[in-house]
C-alpha cells in the first residue's frame, strides 16, 4: 500500500512509523532540519508501543507535496490546524493528491473546510487521535500515552469500510485503529477533552492528572464541558454521551488515567515559544457559540489568556 504522509511533526513521524511498520511504501513531506536528518538517520519510534528503527532508505522524503511520486491510495495530513488552508493549497497542486484520500490527522473542528473548497468530498476524511505524541529530535518521535484507538471516517456520509484497509496497515504497526460511521461524534468527543485539558494544562504548567486531581481545576472543567455541551447541541451536532454530567464522569473514570503524565501540546508549544492551536479548540467552541447565540465564558476566557501568553512568548523567542 502506497501512502503519504504531509507534515513530520510529532503526529506525523508517529503515523509514518506505524505504516513504515506494517509495509507501507512512503513518503513524507518534511522540510529543513527534520528532512535533512531523516534522509541521514532514519526514523526512530520509542515510547509505550516499542522501539523501532527505519533507516533511510526504507522510505522516501521530499519538501514539497508536488513532488511526491506515483499515486498514494491516500495521504495523511499531519500538519498544525492553523496551516490546514497552506496545505489544502499545497495538496491541491500535487499530481499525487488528484485520486488520493485526504485523511485529516489534526487537532480542533473544522479542519475539513478548505480541503473541501478544493477536493471533492468523498475523498475527505478526518482522523480522531488521543495518543500522545512528542518529537524527541527532528527523526525521532516518542509514543507517550494512548487513551483509545485512533479512528477514521467521513464527515460527507461516504461509509467507513472504504479506510479499513488503512486502518488495517495502523493497526498492524502498531498503532490502533479502526474505522468509523460516527466520526462527527469521535471528533467531538476529542474537543471537549482538548477543550477541558489543553487550555487549563497550558495555562498552569502542568500534566493531565495534575489537572484532574484539584477540586478547583474540576470545577473549571465541569464548567468548560457545560458550555461545550451547549455549543455542540446548538450547533446540530451530538457526542457519546448525552449530557455534560455522563461525560465527565466518563472522562474522571476511563479517559483521564491513560493519559494522566501527559502534557498537552499546547503546553509544550507555549514552552518552545511556538504558535499554538488553541483557536482550532476553545477557539472553534467560542466561535461556534457566537454563530448560535450560546454564551460561553470561560472558554471565551481561557481562550484570550492562551492567546495572550502565546503572544509574550513568540515575541521574547
Amino acid at each position: 500500500m502506497e501512502i503519504g504522509v504531509f507534515g513530520a511533526g510529532a503526529v506525523g513521524l508517529g503515523l509514518a512509523s506505524a505504516l513504515l511498520e506494517s509495509g507501507c511504501e512512503l513518503q513524507i513531506v518534511a522540510r529543513g532540519g527534520t528532512a535533512a536528518a531523516l534522509r541521514r538517520v532514519g526514523l526512530q519510534r520509542t515510547g509505550i508501543f516499542g522501539d523501532r528503527l527505519h533507516g533511510p532508505g526504507s522510505f522516501r522524503v521530499v519538501e514539497e507535496a508536488r513532488d511526491l511520486d506515483d499515486r498514494p491510495e491516500a495521504i495523511l495530513v499531519a500538519t498544525k490546524s492553523f496551516d490546514s488552508l497552506a496545505a489544502a493549497e499545497s495538496l491541491s497542486k500535487a499530481p499525487a493528491a488528484e485520486n488520493a484520500k485526504i485523511v485529516l490527522c489534526q487537532n480542533g473542528w473544522g479542519n475539513e473546510l478548505p480541503f473541501a473548497d478544493r477536493f471533492p468530498a468523498e475523498r475527505i476524511w478526518n482522523a480522531r487521535v488521543i495518543t500522545g505524541f512528542r518529537k524527541r529530535t527532528p527523526h525521532h518521535v516518542e509514543i507517550t500515552v494512548h487513551a483509545e484507538a485512533l479512528r477514521i471516517g467521513s464527515l460527507f456520509g461516504e461509509p467507513g469500510e472504504l479506510v479499513a484497509p488503512l486502518c488495517r496497515r495502523l493497526d498492524l504497526g502498531g498503532l490502533p485503529c479502526e474505522p468509523t460511521d460516527t466520526i462527527a461524534r469521535d471528533l467531538w468527543a476529542k474537543l471537549l477533552y482538548n477543550g477541558l485539558l489543553n487550555p487549563l494544562g497550558a495555562l498552569l504548567g502542568v500534566s493531565y492528572g495534575e489537572l484532574g486531581a484539584n477540586a478547583g481545576v474540576r470545577e473549571t472543567m465541569r464548567a468548560l464541558a457545560g458550555e461545550i455541551f451547549a455549543v455542540m447541541e446548538a450547533a446540530g451536532y451530538e457526542t457519546h454521551w448525552p449530557d455534560a454530567g455522563s461525560y465527565l464522569e466518563d472522562f474522571y473514570e476511563r479517559l483521564l488515567p491513560p493519559t494522566a503524565r501527559h502534557e498537552s501540546s499546547t503546553l509544550q508549544d507555549l514552552r518552545a515559544g511556538k504558535r499554538t492551536e488553541i483557536d482550532a479548540l476553545t477557539g472553534a467552541v467560542v466561535r461556534l457559540g457566537e454563530e448560535h447565540g450560546v454564551p460561553v465564558p470561560v472558554n471565551r476566557t481561557l481562550l484570550a489568556q492562551v492567546r495572550f501568553i502565546e503572544a509574550q512568548r513568540r515575541r521574547e523567542g
